[in-house]
């Protein structure tokens, strides 16, 4: 007799509907800080439901905090110009696994005149060797595995990506210009005590070119690996590589080493 095949497990899903006020608009356009927070935290509660968990808040074996730390985030804004104050916006989440070690989701971004983007996310569970340090986050895995489906071609090629480019780092040295700055320990820094995810942005947006800043350009996609973190009160600095419509960016510590590289594309 033939066995039954097993039923592939459904990707775990998640929608929110928000109306745009000032906390979710910026300056032109959609606020990526309030984005990247929201679908992170859509991230991390499809974790904890995978985990059978209620809370998004996680250990290892050990009982040692444990965090969904992200390795690598994609967003493309396709009609970057359409959100606008008062719309409504819908968030639809899906979750699936990268091998047994990382999961990944992907957020699309609708409002009522159609599809305005999507955002892709590659975590993988870590936590600290030594608990006074955030320069000592290794890979750690929970007790439970979650049962997912394999994820589709480009978030398989967004994890493959990361894993080349973190190889890579020193091969992104170039750069036509630097600035250096100090995160603030209130505003960049999350409740774990890490920099957290989209302050890498924030950072580079700080560090770029006050003058360019001014002429309120539109983001339409911003594509970042995560390689490490620092310590609160830590100074990086930031080097560009400029292109034609954004600019490549590498974010280094005081130790020298590199934590984040992002590349950034602006409207035309």
């Amino acid at each position: 007799m033939i066995p039954a095949p097993r039923p592939t497990p459904a990707p775990l899903a998640l929608e929110e509907e928000h109306v745009l006020g000032m906390a979710e608009m910026g300056f032109s356009g959609l606020s990526e800080q309030w984005l990247m927070r929201r679908a992170g935290d859509m991230h991390w509660r499809l974790i904890a439901r995978a985990l059978g968990q209620r809370d998004a808040a996680f250990t290892c074996a050990e009982g040692k905090p444990l965090y969904a730390t992200f390795l690598a985030s994609s967003l493309r804004l396709t009609a970057p110009r359409l959100p606008h104050l008062c719309d409504r916006l819908w968030l639809s989440a899906r979750l699936w696994s990268i091998g047994r070690n990382r999961l990944a989701s992907e957020i699309t971004l609708g409002v009522p005149g159609g599809m305005v983007g999507r955002l892709r996310l590659v975590s993988t569970f870590a936590g600290r060797s030594d608990p006074a340090s955030n320069r000592t986050m290794v890979r750690r895995m929970p007790p439970a595995i979650a049962v997912l489906p394999e994820a589709p071609f480009a978030l398989q090629n967004l994890a493959r990506h990361a894993a080349m480019v973190s190889r890579q780092m020193d091969g992104l040295a170039a750069h036509n210009r630097c600035a250096t700055v100090r995160p603030c320990v209130a505003t960049d820094f999350n409740a774990a005590g890490l920099l957290y995810f989209p302050s890498f942005a924030a950072l580079t947006d700080r560090c770029d070119d006050p003058v360019a800043q001014t002429q309120g350009r539109l983001l339409a996609g911003r594509h970042v690996v995560y390689t490490g973190n620092i310590e609160p009160g830590e100074q990086v600095s930031v080097s560009y590589r400029d292109r034609r419509m954004g600019h490549l960016a590498r974010v280094v510590r005081e130790d020298g080493q590199s934590i984040a590289v992002l590349s950034t594309r602006f409207a035309g």
